[in-house]
């Protein structure tokens, strides 16, 4: 499993392959960015996607599925993956 700390590691390695290489060359970097982001994101927010499918198995049937339960994985979602990303 990748780490924060390895995801920020990568974000910093295609950051500096960008520069050097260019967009069309860093592909590689580009894909371990991208699988640390969506696995550290998806770590982090898991209480909230599992609120979501719950509300999705009882086809938001249950009181505690409102908009307020999509609203808060989405900002969980976008907050972390802001905070990976914009660290550097």
């Amino acid at each position: 499993m990748t780490s924060v700390v390895d995801t920020k590691v990568a974000i910093r390695t295609y950051k500096a392959a960008l520069k050097e290489k260019g967009a069309d060359a860093s592909e590689v970097e580009r894909k371990a960015v991208v699988n640390g982001v969506s696995k550290a994101v998806k770590s982090e927010c898991a209480p909230y996607v599992e609120d979501l499918f719950g509300c999705f198995q009882h086809r938001f049937a249950l009181n505690s599925c409102t908009d307020a339960t999509v609203g808060k994985m989405l900002k969980c979602q976008e907050q972390f993956s802001a905070q990976l990303l914009g660290s550097h």
